[in-house]
């Protein structure tokens, strides 16, 4: 992370994205910065504005940016002159409320951190005065505003501060009160019976056993984790991961499904679980290869085929209702489950969005999200009959399914969304992606929890939650979170069974509301009302070419260099059930009834 081209993309696209959400807005001054004083570390070098604004304007590489002109492309000097357009009275009422919460204090002295010597009141006096004279909205003039003829910029900070100030994160602070006030229910007079309780554990004995199925046909080795019982209900749950985590990031779920008599098997997708972060020769260009968003349908697919032939050879006990399943994914797992719900997959929407996008209006899921861009297909239809219901949770779902993908999902679905999460942020990847689902369909979401909320309480240790650039509610402080998923889960899971009227009042707004504690408030929805749509439509958006849709995908397939013919993903033929049991004899495992009690009724 130390080497000068990383560091030369920080300052480039960093200290752009950061003035023009930290000061928000800019204006000619009479004094005016000259001159960027960059510091990493022990190393400081200036550079000239007036150099930067003859780049922006001619795209020319001359003085002080000369060492750094391998960074300095076209995209870069289109996002110089790009303006953000946002509402005066949306813009007021933020900084607004900027100035005086919590929330924005925080955000002020880390600015102040990134940018030594800058007060507080040269923000607000940069604010008040572009609110007051509706200027535009861009780097170079908030470069040109501030007051002082030299700027000092601290990169390390920049690097921390830049997920928490860009478009996206603006977003969620602006939407999260807005939506928990706008989906508020009246306390319901008749709570849901006592003698129900879908968060408690049920009264099966829960035992895991783990398996390794090798799919020798597109070289995969899938490991998979079964949890199930001695009673078991006539469905089968899937838990997909996110990126960079593995099959026990939900194990705490998987354990409460199973309580109650759930088949549950997770699985480990091996091109994007924590492990590939480690192979040989990745880098930020290949960290997540496009195939997988093919391959990670295809792994449940191929585990699916192989539990059907469990069953029919009798190689362990357990038995697998693989013609009524549930996924339920997490972030990239999400947009798994999303995929092999029937959501089409849209490459070309994918690389007209990345095209244009910048590093002000892409929050980090969307820069995963762009791997997509090399997918070789039109539109791709990764659906699996045997999937029965979906839920998905901080799902990676923004621009993958394109306009209106998501109205191809015919079966049950339900969405988690987190108003601070900075990695899928709701307003793009949950909300209005849940307004394409046309089936039945279930929204929650939990006001002030982030990305990994969700996730297993014994994850609090990990890379993710540990992260000081992404700051975390986990541990006891997400409790709410992983209580309402248990309960939510379970009544999907059940609502349709022969008791299922007893768990349908568990999916009301009014029930999720209940479970609200501390500083999570929790919600639940089949609609977007009016009123909040309204308000969406007024959020800052992200700025779009003026091309059709039809242009824009002619375009990206020109630019792609691609004929726009491919319409679905190659079919992969899968290994037989003795080839993927093949690793487990040779190491001595083999496909036995051998297994842990993870769990057991008092």
């Amino acid at each position: 992370m130390g080497s000068k081209p990383q560091w030369g993309r920080v300052w480039s696209f960093g200290l752009v994205s950061l003035f023009t959400l930290g000061f928000g807005i800019g204006a000619d001054r009479a004094i005016a910065a000259e001159t960027l004083r960059l510091k990493l570390g022990p190393i400081q070098q200036r550079v000239s504005l007036r150099d930067l604004e003859s780049f922006a304007n001619t795209g020319q590489v001359s003085g002080s940016l000369q060492p750094y002109g391998m960074f300095l492309d076209r995209n870069l000097q289109q996002f110089l002159q790009r303006r953000l357009e946002v509402e005066p009275e949306m813009a007021s009422q933020f900084f607004d409320q900027l100035w005086r919460s919590p929330t924005g204090k925080q955000l002020l002295a880390q600015i102040q951190t990134a940018l030594p010597g800058t007060s507080v009141a040269d923000l607000e006096a940069t604010v008040n005065l572009v609110l007051s004279q509706n200027l535009d909205i861009s780097a170079l003039t908030l470069l040109r505003a501030y007051p002082k003829q030299e700027l000092t910029i601290d990169l390390t900070t920049v690097a921390g501060v830049l997920l928490q100030l860009n478009l996206p994160n603006l977003q969620n602070q602006l939407l999260g009160p807005r939506v928990t006030t706008a989906l508020e229910t009246p306390t319901p007079r008749n709570l849901p019976r006592l003698d129900i309780d879908p968060t408690s554990l049920g009264p099966q004995t829960v035992r895991r056993q783990s398996l390794i199925l090798q799919d020798t046909q597109r070289d995969r080795t899938i490991p998979i984790d079964i949890f199930d019982s001695s009673q078991p209900q006539a469905q089968l749950v899937i838990l997909s991961h996110g990126f960079a985590a593995n099959r026990n990031f939900l194990d705490y779920l998987a354990v409460h499904l199973a309580s109650h008599g759930y088949t549950v098997v997770t699985l480990d997708h091996p091109g994007s679980n924590i492990q590939s972060l480690f192979r040989a020769n990745v880098n930020l260009d290949n960290l997540l290869p496009a195939t997988e968003f093919v391959d990670r349908p295809k792994d449940i697919q191929f585990v699916l085929d192989q539990l059907e032939q469990i069953n029919e050879n009798q190689t362990i006990t357990t038995r697998f209702t693989t013609d009524n399943v549930t996924v339920i994914g997490h972030s990239f797992g999400g947009y798994t489950a999303l995929a092999i719900a029937g959501g089409i997959v849209d490459p070309v929407a994918v690389r007209a969005h990345c095209q244009r996008a910048t590093p002000l209006t892409r929050a980090p899921g969307d820069w995963l999200q762009c791997a997509a861009a090399q997918l070789p297909y039109d539109r791709l239809n990764l659906r699996d009959e045997r999937v029965k219901q979906a839920i998905a949770l901080n799902p990676l779902s923004d621009q993958i399914f394109g306009e209106n993908g998501l109205a191809n999902i015919a079966i049950p679905t339900l969405i988690v969304a987190g108003t601070k999460d900075t990695i899928t942020p709701s307003l793009t990847h949950q909300l209005r992606p849940f307004q394409q689902l046309g089936s039945e369909k279930y929204l929650v979401v939990a006001d002030g929890a982030t990305h990994m909320s969700v996730t297993d309480l014994n994850n609090g240790d990990s890379l993710f939650a540990q992260s000081s650039l992404v700051p975390e509610v986990m541990g006891n402080a997400a409790e709410p979170v992983r209580q309402m998923l248990r309960g939510v889960s379970l009544s999907f899971l059940a609502r349709h069974q022969s008791n299922g009227q007893d768990f349908q009042q568990f999916l009301t707004g009014g029930y999720v509301q209940s479970l609200s504690r501390g500083g999570i408030q929790l919600r639940l929805t089949e609609i977007i009302t009016p009123e909040l749509e309204r308000f969406l439509s007024r959020l800052p958006q992200n700025p779009e070419p003026n091309l059709g849709h039809a242009q824009v995908r002619q375009a990206a397939f020109l630019n792609f260099g691609r004929s726009p013919t491919s319409q679905t993903a190659p079919t992969y033929p899968h290994g037989t059930i003795t080839q993927s049991f093949a690793p487990l004899m040779a190491n001595g495992i083999g496909p036995t009834d051998n297994f842990d009690v993870l769990y057991q009724k008092p």
